[in-house]
């Protein structure tokens, strides 16, 4: 791997959420490897070259098989160290249900009347990413690399650079970075800028977001930002900061569903739907509201009414997974979106077909790819997306290019796969209905044409490339402190 050249000093990640989780069930203790781009990664990269990953301990099984916070990880093959910060009940409301994602969350996603801030939560937050700081501190060797990540993690740049000034530090926001109006609702933000100016590079999905960003430091703080570089002066040192469109590993998921196990299944699948003469749509989300849900279920309401020959010929598969559970709003969306999908197969459902069949769970992570393989379309629409990975998971499990992209104007990845994806306004049922019936209609050749060019580039960007960039620009910038 290239990377593992790139990286001249020991390595440490800190991440709100951990790579493996320690739960109780009643056979005992098991260890689960979490999902996610990031995790799948960074692991493997940590599992060769070793290093530290600092992580919210969240599983229930977590302090009894982690003596000292510390757990040698993978456990099978310990190849590096997992640090856990324990959280008790209070601090997990205050940092993480309230603050983060009753506050910055629905802030970053411009969604303001769904913003709620509180002092108290704001201290939580603010000491929960100080506990995380002196661990990074305790535990990061002399020159240091620390990557950390996103909104639950804004303070902790400033707090580890004030007490170990010798490392390098890089921090990724994953989400939308807002425009300075909105942001501005935020009553700590420039505490929040601060926090995140202790970094020596800072990276966001698009450039819009890097845009947004320095017009904060800039009107906010009066501080000097070079535009053309990204460069930030803060407290005599500069501030990288860069548009790291985040991606997928191409390779790994283009090898998953050639599978034979996922092949046969796929093969299985496809029989089906072509014995039935039928097209399987498919959208996989979180249930949260900025995944646009709602609206997207009014769109399909509005497809079937205005295309009727697509009654009992398309199916749409919707997997939707519980999220955020401990909030109470995101319980009472989850029943929302349950309702409304109830009413739409209630108007079209036939004694043989129903429309939309909803999987309220995650799915394994081969069958799921096997899935994006199989489809024929999938819809992204988002209201907001920092990037959305499931547009590009769906391209790269595409072998066979039959399968058409619907993806929201408003996501990262559609700076990257527009011209090949079907654009949708997300907030325009009857646009929305338009494009699908239109995406339907063309022919396999140029199907097989938009998917081959999306490819393409993914192939040529990969979360490899990602890191590799965010890696060399921390290298950059370690090598030119004022």
């Amino acid at each position: 791997m290239a990377i593992k050249q790139l990286i001249e000093a020991p390595l440490v990640v800190v991440t709100n959420r951990e790579p493996y989780v320690d739960e109780r069930s009643n056979n005992g203790i098991r260890t689960i490897q979490k999902a996610g781009g990031v995790v799948s990664a960074l692991d493997p990269l940590l599992q060769d070259i070793g290093g530290h990953w600092i992580a919210w301990g969240s599983g229930s099984a977590d302090i009894e098989v982690s003596p000292g916070g510390k757990r040698q990880v993978p456990p099978e093959h310990p190849r590096y160290t997992l640090h856990r910060i324990m959280l008790n009940q209070e601090e997990i409301q205050g940092y993480y249900a309230k603050y983060s994602n009753q506050g910055l969350w629905p802030l970053s996603h411009m969604l303001i009347e769904r913003a709620q801030f509180s002092r108290r939560a704001w201290q939580i937050y603010r000491n929960v990413n100080q506990k995380f700081a002196k661990r990074v501190s305790a535990v990061s060797p002399e020159g240091a690399w620390v990557f950390s990540h996103d909104y639950q993690l804004s303070l902790l740049p400033a707090f580890v650079r004030k007490s170990r000034p010798d490392v390098a530090i890089a921090h990724f926001w994953h989400i939308p970075w807002p425009p300075l109006t909105i942001f501005r609702l935020c009553p700590q933000h420039q505490e929040i800028l601060r926090g995140l100016l202790g970094a020596d590079v800072l990276g966001f999905q698009s450039e819009l977001d890097v845009d947004n960003f320095l017009n904060a430091v800039e009107r906010t703080l009066k501080v000097p930002v070079d535009r053309d570089t990204g460069m930030v002066t803060w407290q005599d040192r500069h501030v990288h900061v860069k548009s790291f469109p985040i991606s997928v590993d191409f390779a790994a998921i283009q090898q998953l569903v050639e599978t034979p196990r996922i092949r046969r299944w796929v093969r299985g699948i496809r029989r089906h739907i072509e014995h039935r003469d039928q097209i399987l749509g498919i959208s996989v989300d979180r249930a949260d509201y900025t995944k646009g849900l709602l609206p997207r279920l009014d769109a399909i309401k509005e497809f079937y009414s205005l295309y009727p020959q697509y009654r009992e010929r398309v199916t749409y598969l919707q997997v939707v997974v519980p999220s955020r559970t401990e909030v109470a709003e995101y319980r009472r969306f989850y029943d929302r979106v349950a309702k409304k999908t109830q009413e739409v197969n209630q108007l079209f459902a036939t004694s043989s077909w129903t429309p939309i069949i909803t999987l309220p769970h995650s799915i394994d992570r081969p069958r799921l790819m096997g899935l994006f393989r199989a489809a024929d379309f999938a819809v992204v629409s988002s209201l907001v997306d920092g990037m959305n990975l499931v547009a590009k998971e769906f391209v790269a499990a595409q072998v066979d290019k039959r399968g058409v992209l619907l993806l929201s104007e408003t996501t990262g990845a559609a700076n990257e796969l527009e011209n090949e994806a079907f654009p949708i306004n997300p907030l325009d049922p009857e646009g929305f209905a338009n494009t699908l019936h239109e995406a339907l209609s063309i022919s396999a050749d140029e199907r097989a044409a938009r998917i081959s060019t999306m490819r393409a580039h993914l192939m040529k960007h990969t979360i490899y490339d990602w890191m590799e960039d965010i890696f060399l620009t921390l290298k950059m910038a370690a090598q030119s402190y004022v």
